[in-house]
């Protein structure tokens, strides 16, 4: 037995945890660097044409305000607009003509630093309300400021050199972007990631009964999903621009839109996602926890779906084997398929409305995530089995067909779904 406030045996040690926690820092900057080291080589490539080229042109013998402003200009994101490159590069030309302009009326000095930082960070609050363009502002006010005069540096030489930068950063930009749906794909794949895991702790949560497990996840889905809904959108709109204003993105125009498609249905998936979780925590506590392994199943087919999606963004925006994915999904989603315990017990009449509110969810589910693949809503509905049912007594099930309801609600063929199925997304590309 251990003395009461003892370190227990089994804990690691300060040092082992120390080295743990370095090693994971080291694992994840060098994950950073892998993934980055593209965009910081186009960052260093645009300062050092600038550099150069402003030498050539100018005749300038250290040109750093060309290399400072190309450099900052293009920075290390992967995915910036347009906007943000000429918002930046107007924050950059400003704030050297702010510094340029005190420098030659009141001098440089303390008190003449606090000035023009001043003044530059409100007249870009008044110009633009972007943080970025005010930070540009006020650094290059200060950075004229306080680098020494020499005799080939005059006022006019360093705005030559800004200019130049700003141009080279621009033409980098536009001309070395790359694949504009990569940053799309990153995005996405982050999303489905995420849409993925909430399933299968979902699924979890169904096969041993407990409705902590899927309020885990719900807690957990209410904190981050927004947050890569906000990043796909911010690289469609980048991705966007690309496709539109860069040359080497023009070819991609379509495989983005459709990208953009994508997000709307993936983006009601994820808030669908939400529902569910609160709908299974709901139903799984009403049914006193007892395990429902259909419902799992139901799930982790519904995950396998999303994982098909997310490859299928790979392989050049297609979703056929997604489609395929989905139909067996759909094939679950009946109350008298997914609401039976795995003793063979309905919910009854207490758990009827949470059981049969899941199950619709669910089908909601499988209706935004085959709209996502391009297909209307009229023919995602096809997937779905026929949701005619009652409730009798402690009893869910299905009611007899009548020509009526047949006339309503007609059952899918599977030659009408092959067919849905083998249509891409792409009409110019067809099985």
């Amino acid at each position: 037995m251990s003395r009461t406030g003892a370190i227990p045996l089994d804990r690691p040690s300060l040092a082992r945890r120390l080295a743990d926690a370095v090693a994971e820092r080291a694992r994840a900057g060098v994950g950073r660097g892998r993934k980055d080291w593209l965009i910081i080589a186009r960052a260093a490539f645009a300062a050092a044409v600038a550099y150069l080229v402003s030498g050539l042109l100018w005749g300038h013998e250290h040109p750093f305000f060309a290399s400072i402003a190309a450099f900052v200009i293009i920075g290390f994101s992967a995915d910036a607009k347009v906007r943000k490159v000429f918002e930046m590069s107007g924050g950059v030309m400003m704030g050297i003509l702010l510094g340029e302009l005190a420098r030659t009326t009141i001098g440089s000095g303390t008190w003449q630093i606090f000035v023009v930082i001043f003044c530059a960070g409100l007249l870009a609050r008044l110009v633009d309300s972007g943080i970025t363009f005010g930070i540009q502002t006020s650094i290059q006010s200060l950075l004229v400021m306080i680098m020494p005069a020499t005799p080939t540096m005059s006022p006019g030489g360093r705005i030559l050199d800004a200019l130049t930068g700003v141009s080279i950063a621009i033409l980098v930009h536009l001309l070395l972007s790359g694949d504009p749906r990569k940053i799309q794909r990153r995005a996405a794949d982050s999303f489905f990631q995420e849409l993925e895991d909430t399933l299968v702790a979902l699924a979890l949560a169904a096969r041993s009964g407990s409705a902590d497990i899927a309020r885990a996840a719900l807690v957990n889905l209410r904190s981050t999903s927004q947050k890569y809904t906000d990043a796909w959108k911010l690289a469609n709109d980048a991705a966007n621009e690309m496709a539109t204003f860069s040359p080497t993105g023009l070819r991609h125009a379509d495989d983005v839109a459709r990208m953009k498609h994508l997000l709307i249905g993936s983006d009601r998936a994820m808030r669908n996602a939400r529902v569910i979780a609160r709908r299974e925590v709901e139903f799984l506590s009403v049914v006193a926890g007892e395990p429902h392994s259909t419902l799992a199943d139901a799930l982790l087919a519904g995950r396998d779906a999303v994982t098909a999606i997310r490859d299928g963004v790979e392989d050049e925006v297609d979703f056929t084997t997604a489609r395929r994915q989905l139909r067996l999904f759909s094939s679950y989603l009946t109350p008298e398929t997914l609401l039976i315990s795995d003793d063979g017990l309905r919910p009854g009449r207490a758990g009827h409305f949470e059981g049969v509110t899941l199950v619709i969810q669910l089908r909601s589910l499988a209706i935004d995530l085959l709209e996502a693949t391009g297909l209307p809503q009229r023919d995602a509905k096809r997937f779905l089995p026929s949701l005619i049912v009652a409730a009798d007594g402690d009893t869910v099930g299905p009611r007899p067909m009548t020509r009526e309801m047949a006339a309503i609600e007609p059952p899918a063929t599977t030659e009408a779904l092959e067919l849905l199925i083998a249509d891409r997304s792409d009409p110019d590309r067809r099985l």
